[in-house]
């Protein structure tokens, strides 16, 4: 059975640290809606699709893009907060390079593999078909 269409709303802090969201479809919409957080709207997939982990960091207007983050690329929104007028942007975590370096530890839970970019240091987890993303 085909479930009906729906928005879904998520929320990112404004901590300067990257946060990691199950993403089921692309970002419509984004808006400072409430104190310290950025808000993300999304469409999720259509059914029988998973969702898929994505890495997101909120930067403000004049502030230093964290080395991680890449370009411009990986730029998703801008969200103004009408209150202050401070903008923030937020930036997805994307990392082009092959260079991994595995870090999972012996003794880890079998199949879940860690690593790092040798380039970017983005950390990366295995995506489970020998490939990584960024967490």
């Amino acid at each position: 059975m085909t479930q009906p269409a729906v928005i879904h709303r998520a929320a990112l802090s404004l901590d300067e640290r990257p946060h990691g969201i199950d993403l089921t479809g692309d970002i419509l919409h984004i808006a400072v809606g409430r104190s310290r957080v950025v808000d993300i709207w999304y469409q999720p997939r259509p059914d029988g699709i998973e969702a898929m982990r994505r890495s997101f960091q909120v930067v403000a207007t004049n502030q230093p893009i964290p080395a991680h983050l890449g370009t411009v690329i990986g730029h998703q929104g801008t969200a103004l907060n009408p209150e202050s007028g401070q903008e923030w942007h937020v930036l997805e975590n994307q990392c082009p390079h092959d260079e991994v370096v595995d870090t999972t530890e012996t003794g880890s839970e079998p199949g879940v593999q860690s690593g790092m970019c040798a380039r970017c240091s983005v950390t990366l987890r295995g995506d489970g078909n020998g490939g990584w993303i960024p967490v």
